[in-house]
């Protein structure tokens, strides 16, 4: 549906250095991204397939990425077509992926850091010290593995 978001967030992951949830809104928690070879997408790319709902992954700027933010409500209207640009009723942030674990607790958690909007005291953002990237084990639905980059 979006493979060029999905290609750039695996890459994100991949070389994942530092980074850390900086922005606590009404709407969305936002992560920057740092010292990543991933500077931004090549351009926009949304399917109304995959839309803006609560536990939703999506890019944040213009143009998206590397930055992206975790949906805390529905979002359909804050970041699906048509909502960041008047004059491009078709552009939207790119949503890409979904909280399947933590969403309830973690998600949670963080919205309760001190600090609203964007956070200046770096000392009250939120660290993410690491990044795997998980793929369904043989033959289960509920379990996941560590994904090996090949070897070539």
């Amino acid at each position: 549906l979006v493979p060029h978001s999905i290609f750039s967030f695996l890459e994100i992951a991949r070389h994942w250095k530092k980074g850390a949830f900086h922005r606590i809104a009404g709407h969305v928690l936002q992560v920057m991204v740092n010292k990543n070879p991933v500077k931004h997408l090549a351009f926009q790319e949304y399917s109304p397939q995959f839309p803006h709902k609560k536990g939703t992954v999506g890019y944040a700027g213009r143009p998206s990425g590397p930055a992206w933010y975790v949906s805390t409500q529905d979002n359909v209207r804050n970041h699906g077509p048509g909502s960041q640009q008047d004059h491009n009723p078709h552009e939207a942030d790119s949503c890409f992926g979904k909280v399947v674990v933590g969403f309830d607790d973690v998600v949670q958690r963080i919205k309760k850091v001190d600090g609203k909007e964007f956070i200046s005291d770096a000392k009250k953002h939120v660290l993410i010290k690491s990044m795997h990237i998980l793929v369904p084990a043989d033959n289960s639905e509920n379990q996941f593995v560590e994904w090996i980059e090949p070897l070539f």
